[in-house]
């Protein structure tokens, strides 16, 4: 690989900025929903799905009801993505959390919550 290309693919990942929002798990079998927040949601899909699959996920209640009725009754959704801001000191953990608890009260009046 020609070493200026090279370099131009390293910068060009150094400067990507992962997507961070509020991720959602939808037990469409009986109508749950699974809310939680990340700064790197693709990360956060893989782990979770992950946990899930071999049976390690921490939330007892929905672990059980993926082993029950099998990963197709799930819907994994990126519910609100919230932006990188350049050039800006924010506090995206508590951005994240704002948009979870609202998004949860928001889902709390037509589904059951894990």
């Amino acid at each position: 690989m020609d070493k200026k290309y090279r370099k131009k693919l390293n910068a060009e990942f150094l400067e990507m900025k992962p997507l961070m929002g509020v991720l959602t798990i939808l037990n469409n079998s009986e109508n749950k929903i699974f809310i939680k927040e990340s700064t790197n949601l693709k990360a956060l899909s893989n782990r979770i799905r992950f946990e899930l699959n071999n049976g390690q996920f921490d939330n007892r209640s929905l672990q059980d009801d993926w082993i029950r009725l099998g990963e197709k009754s799930f819907v994994f959704e990126n519910m609100i993505i919230v932006p990188w801001e350049e050039n800006k000191i924010i506090g995206y953990k508590k951005k994240l959390q704002k948009a979870k608890n609202d998004l949860k009260e928001e889902q709390s009046k037509t589904k059951n919550i894990y």
